[in-house]
């Protein structure tokens, strides 16, 4: 009887042997009972696990047993097969259906023994058990060193781990630190934040990716040119990158026909968060901000065709990614579809979409550049005014100021605690010259040492704070911003069309078609024109009075974009705006 092999052994901390000694005890009782084997019939697995079905060894065994290379294969025990019990019966029979029998040597089970049925599956629910309890010791070990603070083998761009803790033998005699923790790699949290920036500007995935391959920006495994668009969802979703470490968010599990693994989400009891301020690289409010982003763009993915299913959910590409100050602003008024870039010559012409699919009476274009001209004057001369500008500012420096208020108070809490530190470490050094000295006096300094910095350092930042409040510009650099603000639009396209699009709602583009009349005597033709109508989001300070009183929460990070996004609410205002058609 022609006998192949198959030997396994499942981690990389188990000696390589392993497999040697396995493949001894088989061939000892092939050569005891007179069968036949041949070495190219040895099949194995190394430091692969035995719930892992796609082993390239037990394939490879597999694939000769359907060509009828041998009759029969032996393993040390039928663990080595399989640690599911599942895996392993459904593995009996198919090699069953192929008249090979298995011949498990230490459990003394051959499965074409009549007797043997029982044994298998008493093997196969003892191994499954093995299974179920070496995971709940290795994750009760994980989950200790996490609450103790150290990284569970968690790989993410933008950390390194270092070794940490006391340095200790392991039983094989080789040095070993307690534990590793992540700290912040600068060079990787560099092009984390500008991947947040780009995204917060408007620079669409595929655009940050392109980016990121033509700059030969390493990923992390220092591969030039390769990112891709899964890479960059995975940063931009990652929330441990503003200090929050979720520890047992997903779980695998195994699907019982395929064989295929899936990630499933844990019940919120099983999961362990644990803040980390150190390891922050993105502040809360970019976080938001991203978050805002994912908001506006869900669903403007393009599609190939819309079904029923998908109607109405899905907006257009353009929505998010436009590639013109008014890209997705403006709507027809005599249909309510969209205008759209209907032709490309000297800048390209605005015109009715529906138009174009014979469904609208709207005819009319207007000249790209000429409409984003009228609409951004009439927006500069309207609402962005020198006068307006300052009188944010202004109210802005005075909220800010007020929210400051108790930086004086803070600070002197601060130094009462440094006093009272400093006093706590004279009394511990009184105590060491008096003769006495021991680890735990060691350890109290050291800790009285870290407070005093620390405090230190907080005071360091609340008396910088005081000093540096923010000033309201004078009017007359407001009014050299302004002179140049088309131009500073045009400059990054994406992130001021996005902008627009917050400050206004939607612009509806009303047709005023062409008219014959006579004046003292003589025809005069009025020619056709757009009317533009829309609300606009002023820039409108709130008065801290009445029912709309201000109240800003304390902020040591306080910078004025963030506050002045609080302080800003809306309010409608129509305008009129004459835009004269295509000649």
């Amino acid at each position: 009887m022609r006998v192949a092999i198959y030997a396994r052994y499942s981690s990389e901390n188990q000696s390589e042997k392993s497999i040697d000694d396995q493949i001894r005890v088989c061939q000892k009782y092939i050569d005891q009972h007179s069968y036949s084997s041949d070495e190219s019939h040895i099949y194995t697995d190394e430091a692969i696990s035995g719930s892992i079905i796609n082993r390239p060894g037990l394939l490879a065994l597999e694939q000769a047993m359907e060509n009828k290379e041998f009759d029969a294969v032996a393993v040390d025990d039928l663990s080595r097969l399989s640690r599911s019990n599942h895996q392993m019966l459904t593995m009996v029979n198919k090699f069953n259906f192929h008249q090979v029998k298995i011949i498990s040597v230490s459990d003394g089970i051959v499965t074409d023994d009549d007797n043997s049925k029982l044994g298998i599956h008493i093997r196969g629910l003892i191994n499954e058990l093995y299974l179920d309890d070496l995971k709940k010791k290795t994750m009760r070990g994980l989950e200790g060193q996490k609450l103790r603070g150290y990284s569970t083998g968690e790989s993410v761009y933008g950390y390194k781990s270092h070794p940490a803790g006391e340095l200790r033998l392991n039983k094989k005699g080789q040095p070993k630190y307690e534990g590793m923790v992540h700290k912040i790699y600068e060079e990787e949290a560099l092009i984390i934040k500008r991947i947040y920036k780009w995204f917060i500007e408007g620079k669409s995935i595929s655009g940050i990716v392109k980016e990121l391959n033509e700059t030969n920006t390493p990923t992390k495994k220092n591969q030039k040119g390769g990112w891709c668009a899964s890479t960059i969802n995975r940063i931009l979703k990652n929330e441990k990158y503003t200090g929050n470490w979720v520890w047992r968010k997903h779980k695998n599990v195994i699907d019982p026909i395929s064989g295929r693994r899936r990630k499933v989400d844990r019940d919120k009891s099983e999961q362990i968060a644990i803040f980390k301020d150190e390891l922050i690289i993105i502040d809360k409010d970019i976080w938001e901000e991203a978050l805002q982003r994912w908001k506006d763009i869900n669903g403007s993915w393009p599609m190939s065709q819309k079904t029923e299913k998908t109607k109405g959910s899905f907006k257009s590409y353009v929505h998010t990614s436009p590639n013109h100050l008014l890209a997705g602003l403006l709507k027809c008024k005599t249909c309510g579809g969209a205008m759209v870039q209907v032709s490309g010559k000297g800048g390209g012409y605005y015109g009715c979409y529906n138009n174009k699919r014979k469904t609208c009476s709207n005819k009319l274009m207007i000249q790209r550049k000429k409409a984003e001209a009228h609409i951004l004057q009439n927006l500069k001369e309207r609402i962005l005014t020198a006068e307006n500008l300052k009188y944010v500012y202004e109210n802005l420096e005075k909220e800010i100021n007020k929210s400051l208020n108790e930086v004086p108070e803070e600070l002197k809490q601060k130094k009462c605690q440094f006093d009272k530190v400093q006093k706590e470490l004279k009394n511990l050094l009184n105590f060491i010259k008096a003769g006495n000295f021991s680890n735990v006096v060691s350890v109290a300094i050291t800790d009285a040492e870290n407070r005093s910095e620390k405090i230190k350092d907080e005071m360091s930042g609340l008396e910088y704070q005081r000093k540096s409040s923010f000033k309201a510009p004078p009017k007359e650099w407001i009014e050299h911003r302004l002179e140049n603000f088309q131009e500073t639009l045009s400059q990054n396209t994406k992130a001021s069309a996005l902008a627009l699009k917050g400050l206004f709602e939607t612009i509806e583009m009303e047709a005023v078609p062409s008219e014959c009349f006579v004046e003292n005597g003589q025809l005069i033709q009025k020619r056709a024109y757009y009317v533009a109508h829309s609300h606009v989001d002023s820039l409108a300070l709130l008065e801290s009075k009445g029912s709309n009183s201000l109240r800003c929460r304390k902020r040591r990070d306080s910078n004025p974009r963030m506050v002045a996004h609080q302080l800003f609410s809306r309010q409608s205002h129509s305008a009129t705006l004459p835009l004269f058609q295509k000649n």
